[in-house]
């Protein structure tokens, strides 16, 4: 299964802890805001609503949050749960995996739905009354504080644009469930039109190329999306945070670079890196460049022992890719 699901594949089943939206993922309360919106903020579908009606000016601020809270707790009365949901919480709990609760919603608007559901809150569950909510990236970041487990390790499931948002911007894993694939699906790592097709496949694990290597899987084909995977990369001096970067975006999620390199002045020159990355080891400045949008990529220096694929100073990447997968492979039958 490791060498199967390994980067750039994976499958949430890998991860350590799921974080779980409330509303359209454990329970179907259909809020509906379009009232609210109406009202205070131009019709307009994908708004903040709790955060831009705090910009509002009095008496209108604190009329429009009572007004998104009674449309929660209305929403709340009437809750059921998501087909499939206590079959995703019984999995959660076989194949000993943490969990927690994250929403927009008010707290009590999430008791009363789970009253009404019957559905047994995790210890972990944060309302937008812990200060931050999504798609603001601390909200996650803070769940998986409390989960005990690296943001890397978890997936955020949701159902709507701003669960999507938020994981993007951590960087965490994430799938759309319940959602509108159509219009946010290519936001996540995966998508399931219902939770119950996300169980079953839960159940019955595939690989699924990592989001960030979606459009080399589509350019290039799944498996040699995989053969770029499986092989190290060696990177040259004077080019590696170039190459580096190349490699990345074609799928190498193993980077072999020289200990004693560090990133020139030439190479920082034409990027928008920070300068203070100047002559810093240059294993330390792709860790941090690469972390956010390649998060699957590994760095370690060569202990020259190392067995990976150089590249040849100033080759055409896709190229050398080629030629090299060519040697690894060897002649066909």
């Amino acid at each position: 299964m490791q060498e199967t699901f390994a980067p750039p594949f994976w499958h949430p089943t890998l991860m350590e802890a799921f974080i779980l939206d409330w509303d359209g993922v454990l329970a179907s309360t259909k809020l509906d805001f379009r009232g609210v919106r109406e009202r205070y903020f131009g019709g307009k579908a994908v708004v903040p609503l709790f955060e831009r009606a705090a910009t509002l000016p009095p008496p209108l601020n604190e009329e429009a949050r009572e007004a998104i809270v009674r449309v929660e707790m209305e929403g709340a009365a009437r809750a059921v749960p998501v087909e499939g949901a206590p079959d995703l919480l019984r999995w959660l709990e076989e194949n000993g995996k943490r969990w927690c609760v994250v929403s927009r919603n008010c707290r009590e608007s999430i008791q009363l739905a789970a009253e009404r559901c019957g559905i047994a809150l995790p210890p972990i569950v944060m309302s937008r009354e812990e200060g931050v909510a999504k798609p603001d990236p601390r909200a996650l970041t803070l769940a998986a504080q409390r989960l005990n487990v690296a943001p890397a390790r978890c997936v955020m499931v949701g159902d709507f644009i701003f669960d999507l948002l938020g994981a993007r911007r951590v960087p965490m894993r994430c799938v759309l469930v319940e959602g509108d694939a159509a219009a946010w699906g290519h936001l996540a790592d995966a998508s399931w039109g219902t939770l119950r097709g996300f169980l079953d496949d839960l159940r019955s694990p595939r690989p699924l190329v990592q989001w960030e290597y979606r459009a080399e899987a589509a350019r290039r084909g799944e498996a040699h999306l995989r053969a770029v995977g499986n092989a190290s990369w060696r990177i040259g001096k004077g080019r590696g945070l170039r190459q580096a970067m190349a490699l990345a975006r074609r799928g190498a999620v193993r980077l072999v670079v020289p200990s004693d390199a560090t990133l020139s002045v030439h190479e920082w020159k034409g990027t928008d890196l920070p300068a203070r990355l100047i002559g810093q080891p240059l294993t330390e400045v792709l860790r941090e460049v690469l972390a956010q949008r390649w998060p699957a990529v590994t760095v370690c220096p060569d202990d020259g022992g190392t067995e990976a694929v150089g590249l040849p100073p100033g080759a055409d990447v896709d190229e050398a890719i080629e030629s090299a997968l060519s040697r690894l492979q060897g002649p066909q039958a």
